[in-house]
């Protein structure tokens, strides 16, 4: 016989008490919940930007009300309420306010815009990283491009709007849930579990 030398009991490890399975399945944010983000993300635009450029932007100058007389003098007051409502100042205005938001929030290290944050989602690369500004920016361009391409004719906002539009609708049937403006960017939007 062997002489062990003895060092007690033999005891277990202690129990792990949150044990859960390690679920290694991505969760992507998917189109509603994104539209639920966007919604509230424009709210807090809608009323930081209405303060902010009421000491940035002059207010608009509406023309005087003329006593129309045919249909053409309406159409030519109509042109020029809509242009004096939306001057370059403002087109501008808007379009960096929407870039700054998301872009800068999204390559934060945040990840993500506050509608984003309060709904438990991220944005991330492809393989889980940070975005870096410059693909956060090419991620938002249905954001704030509509807007700034009002700068060039309505007529070619309605066709930036259009393909914005697209592109995040293609969220809806993308078995990743991106974008257009995600597989561009290489990103993705994932949510907590």
């Amino acid at each position: 016989m062997t002489n062990v030398p003895s060092t007690g009991p033999v005891v277990p490890p202690p129990p792990v008490w949150d044990a859960r399975p390690v679920d290694t399945a991505v969760r992507y944010g998917g189109f509603w919940i994104r539209t639920v983000a966007a919604i509230i993300d424009g709210i807090i635009l809608l009323v930081a930007g209405t303060i902010v450029s009421r000491f940035i932007v002059p207010p608009p100058v509406h023309p005087a009300e003329p006593q129309f007389k045919t249909l053409g003098e309406v159409y030519g007051y109509m042109n020029a309420v809509i242009a004096a409502t939306t001057p370059t100042q403002m087109v501008i205005f808007w379009a960096a306010l929407y870039w700054v938001y998301f872009a800068f929030q999204e390559a934060s290290p945040a990840q993500a815009t506050l509608g984003k944050r309060a709904l438990g989602l991220r944005v991330s690369s492809v393989e889980g990283g940070r975005l870096d500004l410059a693909k956060a920016t090419l991620r938002t361009w249905p954001m704030y491009l509509p807007a700034a391409a009002l700068l060039i004719g309505a007529g070619i906002s309605y066709v930036v709007y259009l393909l914005a539009l697209i592109s995040c609708l293609v969220v809806a049937f993308s078995s990743r849930k991106q974008g257009l403006h995600d597989r561009w960017a290489g990103a993705v939007v994932t949510r907590n579990a």
